[in-house]
């Protein structure tokens, strides 16, 4: 019981700034202003550096990567904090305290890491300039950007997986407006000295490493500086350095003096002031900083307002001419419909297939509509585990759907041809379904490590509201990663061949096609999958390690076999699906043979939605009982 009450704090309460309900009015609408500027001129970078052809370096490119974090790292902080400004109670729950703080990490360090990266990039720039196409290619670019990400998530992994150990039985009061690490580490009723070590070293080499790459940069940079002979030249290579260095300046002062401070010295009074500062006003003022001291922004904004006044009046008053010329422009992609090679091409073959497709088919819609039933009618499977088990078989359901059907008329019609727009449309809902999977996978193990890690406050932190809401940010994940490839494939031109050396329209086949260079999908897909996979599988790993602790130290044999039994179905299903969606698309572009991926692809498309109700049937007794009496109900009926 001891061990059990360790955790008893199921939601804290952030005091925010004041209690005041005048005061609150004020800053909710000043916050609001911060907030609103910052969305947009972070997003207004974003498009002008995406669009403008002139600004498509790498310099550029790293600073629309910037603006991307700033936003991110604003919106894991503003948007609650304006809630609870305006609500009366001021409340978040356990697991959205650290996933907040998770995500603040991530984006801290990733930016931390990006401004060392961008100033490697003038110091190449200034001090070698004829080599600089060569030195930072895109590949280099990418490759940079996406190390930044790396440390940042691991960094935060770690940071989290050690702030979850402490305890906290009592005070539930944050003396900030959010989840940091230094007003949560004073509530806790543990010792907390590893993790304030932990925290110190880690921020210690983050903040070392990085501004070490920056100093020696710039000392480099200014040294090249002093060496030109004429002052134009000299006052243009400052410049393009100028905004960079306020951009540090400002943050690396603000971090220094948050977090590499002793305990002693903590004011949480002062220190939610200068929270302020770096979680909303810098973000904000990044934007402004590059626009307002780089000449070539201002152009390419200028440009940009012209594009959308012609826009504007060519939308209001068209012309032939006009017509003409918006049709060229699409021309570039004049494929309007593709080929689905298929499986095989042999008539016999696709017989066979057909009726091996169609009751791989039957068996996963009977099978996955039938948990659905089982769990909505019987009370005994209203719970979290079975709220999550009935969802995953809905986008199992979805997931086949997108494909199978489309196979199956493919194997009876001579030729098998799909739409530009279905072919996407199809590629859309794939995308948004095994995403979406992936997430829900490792809610499910979260799930997991709450009800035997946590027994006594299952109920209370895996709340109905809860439920949902993790199952709707499972979705919206699946969503806007769906939307972002999407967009990006079907911007490719495809003017040669049409045929899909496929069964369905995914995307490296797709990117196979195209005529032009898919270097930026194929890096967008892979960072992409990168960053769901490392994620997901880190919370499944995370959960996983505590979940085996806490059954190790179950003392009776039973008590561990029990406990082991309801995370074997969900271990069986987390091992298929990432075993080949890492094969798949977690792979260089040189190692695939489309071939060999039709053959993966039928497996995790095709078989493992029918599989998993079998899985969480054949092994978990609770639903064979409650297919027992949904059945003995059902003859009772006829």
């Amino acid at each position: 019981m001891a061990q059990e009450n360790w955790t008893v704090v199921t939601e804290f309460v952030l005091t925010g700034f004041t209690d005041h309900p005048d005061l609150q009015v004020a800053l909710f609408v000043v916050f609001l202003l911060v907030y609103v500027t910052t969305v947009v001129g972070n997003l207004g970078i974003i498009a002008v550096v995406h669009l403008d052809s002139q600004l498509q370096t790498p310099m550029y490119f790293f600073l629309g990567n910037l603006s991307f974090l700033d936003l991110c790292c604003s919106s894991v902080v503003t948007p609650k904090m304006l809630l609870n400004l305006s609500l009366g109670r001021k409340t978040i729950s356990f697991a959205g305290c650290f996933t907040q703080l998770y995500f603040y990490v991530t984006f801290v360090i990733v930016e931390c890491y990006l401004l060392a990266v961008m100033a490697y990039d003038r110091y190449v720039a200034i001090t070698n300039p004829l080599r600089y196409p060569l030195l930072m290619s895109q590949k280099v670019c990418v490759s940079l950007l996406a190390g930044s990400y790396a440390v940042g998530f691991f960094n935060s992994v770690v940071h989290i997986g050690f702030a979850l150990q402490a305890s906290f039985c009592g005070h539930n009061t944050i003396d900030h407006f959010f989840c940091d690490g230094p007003p949560l580490s004073q509530l806790a009723c543990s010792d907390t000295h590893l993790n304030q070590v932990l925290v110190f070293a880690f921020g210690g080499f983050n903040e070392i490493t990085t501004i070490s790459i920056i100093l020696i940069s710039y000392g480099h940079i200014l040294v090249t500086i002093l060496r030109m002979g004429s002052a134009p030249s000299k006052l243009k290579a400052f410049r393009t350095c100028a905004s960079h260095l306020v951009v540090v300046t400002i943050f690396y002062g603000t971090l220094l003096f948050m977090y590499l401070q002793p305990k002693s010295s903590y004011s949480m009074g002062r220190d939610k002031i200068i929270s302020v500062f770096y979680t909303m006003v810098i973000p904000m003022l990044n934007p402004f900083i590059y626009t307002l001291r780089n000449q070539e922004v201002k152009s390419a904004l200028k440009r940009a307002g012209g594009r959308i006044m012609i826009s504007l009046i060519k939308w209001f008053s068209p012309s032939s001419a006009d017509t003409k010329l918006w049709m060229a422009e699409q021309n570039h992609t004049s494929v309007a419909e593709f080929i689905l090679e298929g499986l095989s091409a042999q008539a016999e073959m696709k017989v066979a297939l057909f009726v091996l497709f169609l009751l791989i088919y039957t068996i996963t819609l009977l099978g996955n509509a039938g948990i659905i039933v089982v769990i909505r009618g019987d009370p005994q499977l209203h719970t979290s585990m079975y709220f999550f088990l009935g969802s995953l078989s809905v986008v199992d359901i979805c997931f086949s759907s997108v494909v199978t059907p489309r196979t199956l008329v493919n194997f009876i019609l001579e030729r098998k041809t799909i739409s530009f727009v279905g072919c996407m449309g199809q590629t859309f809902f794939y995308i948004v379904f095994v995403t979406t999977e992936c997430f829900l996978l490792a809610v499910m193990a979260y799930d997991r490590y709450v009800a035997i890690c946590n027994p006594l406050l299952y109920s209370s932190v895996m709340t109905r509201r809860l439920c949902v809401w993790l199952v709707v940010g499972s979705y919206i994940g699946g969503v806007l990663n769906s939307i972002i490839q999407v967009t990006f494939i079907a911007k490719l031109p495809f003017c040669s061949s049409k045929v899909i050396n496929h069964f369905f329209c995914d995307v490296p086949p797709l990117l196979a096609l195209s005529c032009a260079s898919t270097y930026v999908s194929e890096m967008i897909l892979f960072s992409l999958a990168g960053i769901i996979e490392l994620s997901t599988i880190s919370t499944i790993l995370v959960s996983y390690t505590f979940i085996s602790v806490a059954i190790l130290r179950i003392r009776s044999a039973a008590g561990r076999q029990k406990a082991f039994s309801t995370c074997t179905s969900h271990l069986m299903a987390v091992t298929m699906l990432y075993g080949t969606t890492i094969f798949m698309y977690l792979r260089p572009s040189s190692s695939y043979s489309l071939n060999t991926d039709k053959v993966v692809s039928v497996f995790y498309t095709v078989v493992i939605p029918m599989l998993n109700p079998l899985i969480y049937t054949l092994r978990n007794q609770e639903v064979k009982d409650a297919l027992r009496r949904t059945a003995e109900r059902i003859s009772v009926r006829l």
